[in-house]
């Protein structure tokens, strides 16, 4: 039996520190068909609990989630939420920190990770470096629409570490071999016996989608429509 998608649906963005209004005017600009989408900023737990699906933007994962401590009600929240394997999420960079299972990297320990969301999967905070090291990279995404490269942009990117088999996740991109701006700082975990560098920036886990990049910065919508439409929809 076909379900039929809904007539609408209301996509809150996580509204306290970073490039969310990015987002917003993202995924206005995705419109599937027989389904209207209702993108919305989330500042509090009432905002949050009119959202069928959420975006974390990029920006600093310790400052989000000591800004979401300080909101009434707002952390638990979030972590019921995103931890949650019915609800569509989607993290972009600082997103896929507070998503992640575990987090290595940075001097900040504790207050900046682990919301949950993305079962087995480590990442490393900063690891090419600061903002002086930021860089753009030129990808062919096969789950796009379109043969043309998606433009990912990133800015003091996490890397992810490592997957366990606990969960089937899909890497959906992966950086290719050279394409950095700089070297990794001295103090990077490339040096450490244990890690075990994936290269992926873009991964999927049923109704959960993270990338290491900020598409919202691209001028392409592409990614943002991907999501909605197997994430949130289900098409």
């Amino acid at each position: 039996m076909t379900v039929s998608p809904p007539e609408s649906v209301t996509i809150g963005v996580l509204a306290l520190q970073g490039a969310f209004i990015e987002h917003i005017h993202y995924l206005e600009r995705v419109q599937p068909q027989g389904t209207t989408v209702k993108a919305i900023a989330v500042r509090t737990p009432e905002e949050l609990a009119l959202c069928d699906a959420l975006v974390i933007p990029g920006g600093e994962s310790t400052a989000i989630t000591r800004v979401a401590a300080r909101t009434h009600g707002l952390l638990p929240a979030l972590i019921e939420f995103v931890s949650n394997p019915s609800r569509p999420v989607y993290g972009t960079c600082a997103g896929m920190i507070l998503m992640a299972d575990d987090v290595g990297g940075g001097k900040r320990k504790g207050d900046g990770g682990r919301w949950g969301g993305m079962r087995g999967l480590k990442v490393w905070r900063n690891l090419y470096g600061g903002q002086l090291e930021s860089f753009e990279c030129p990808m062919v995404i096969p789950c796009l629409k379109g043969s043309e490269p998606f433009n990912t942009i990133f800015i003091r990117a996490p890397a992810v570490h490592s997957l366990t088999g606990e969960v089937e996740t899909e890497v959906l991109a992966a950086l290719p071999e050279g394409c950095v701006a700089a070297p990794p700082p001295n103090d990077s975990p490339l040096g450490e016996p244990d890690v075990q560098l994936t290269g992926a920036v873009m991964l999927r886990q049923g109704r959960k989608l993270v990338t290491s990049f900020h598409p919202e910065l691209s001028g392409d919508a592409r990614i943002h429509e991907y999501w909605v439409e197997k994430c949130v929809l289900g098409l």
